[in-house]
C-alpha cells in the first residue's frame, strides 16, 4: 500500500514539472497594441500658442493652412532652442510658403500677396511633413466665437450636450468641461456660464462676485487674478470672447 502512496506522488510530481516544462518551452503569444494616436480637433490660434514645447506635457504643434499638424516627434527642430522654434505654436502657412524663420512671418495664412512659386514651396513643405516626415494631422484652427454675456449663461452646465462648460475672465471664453468638477454647478466653483474675473481675484466662490469689474482690487488681488487667468489659459482651451 506504501509503494503506491510513494509511486502516486513521484508521477504527480513528474507532471507537475513536465507541465512547467512545457509552460516554459511554449512561445508566447505578443499582443501588440497601437499606440494612440493624438487628437486635438477644434483649436483657436490663441489656444495653439500654448502647445510651444515650453510645457512637457503638452505636444509641439503647428498649423499649415489652417490643419495642425503634430510635431512633437522633431523636437530636434521644433524645441525650445532648436532652429524651427519659431514655428512651434503657430500658423506657419505665410512661413513656410517664403521660406523664412523670421518672426514677424509666422502666426499668419495670409497667402493673397503671393506668387506662384511660393505657393508651391508651401505645397511641397506640406507634403514633407505629413507625408515625408509621416507627421499626423491631429485638429483643425477654428476661429474665435463671440459671445454676449446672455449667450454665456447657457453654457452653465444645465444641457452639456448642448452648451459645454464654459467660462470668461476678463473676456476671454475657456471651455472648462474638462475641470466641470470644480466649475459647473455641484463644483467648489460654480463660475460655469459667469464672466469670473472679480470672483478670482477675490478667490471667492460667491456666484454674486462674478463679474468683470476690478475696481478696488489691491495689488496682490489683481495678482492673483492674473495667476488664475495664466492657469486657464495653459490648461482649458479659449474658444471665444465676450462681445462689447
Amino acid at each position: 500500500m506504501y509503494s503506491y502512496i510513494v509511486w502516486g506522488n513521484i508521477l504527480a510530481l513528474v507532471f507537475v514539472v513536465i507541465f512547467f516544462v512545457l509552460q516554459l518551452l511554449t512561445p508566447k503569444k505578443t499582443v501588440t497594441t497601437e499606440p494612440t494616436k493624438l487628437h486635438i480637433g477644434d483649436i483657436t490660434t490663441e489656444s495653439l500658442q500654448y502647445y510651444c514645447g515650453y510645457d512637457f506635457m503638452k505636444p509641439i504643434l503647428v498649423a499649415v493652412r489652417g490643419l495642425v499638424i503634430d510635431v512633437s516627434t522633431r523636437t530636434d527642430l521644433y524645441g525650445p532652442g532648436r532652429e524651427l522654434h519659431v514655428y512651434a505654436g503657430k500658423e506657419i502657412s505665410r512661413a513656410l510658403a517664403l521660406g523664412s524663420v523670421r518672426a514677424e512671418d509666422c502666426g499668419s495664412d495670409q497667402l493673397h500677396d503671393l506668387g506662384e512659386k511660393e505657393i508651391q514651396r508651401l505645397e511641397a513643405a506640406f507634403s514633407d511633413l505629413t507625408q515625408l516626415q509621416k507627421l499626423d494631422v491631429v485638429g483643425q484652427v477654428v476661429p474665435l466665437r463671440n459671445l454676449t454675456l446672455e449667450e454665456l449663461a447657457k453654457h452653465n452646465g444645465s444641457n452639456c450636450d448642448q452648451f459645454p462648460l464654459y467660462l470668461a475672465i476678463q473676456g476671454v471664453v475657456f471651455n472648462v468641461m474638462k475641470g466641470k468638477d470644480f466649475y459647473g454647478p455641484d463644483g467648489v466653483y460654480p463660475f460655469a456660464g459667469h464672466e469670473c474675473a472679480r470672483a478670482l481675484a477675490l478667490m471667492s466662490t460667491e456666484i454674486k462676485d462674478c463679474n468683470a469689474n476690478i475696481e478696488g482690487l489691491s495689488s496682490s488681488e489683481m495678482e492673483t487674478l492674473r495667476d488664475w487667468k495664466a492657469r486657464f489659459s495653459n490648461k482649458y482651451p479659449i474658444v471665444g470672447k465676450i462681445a462689447s
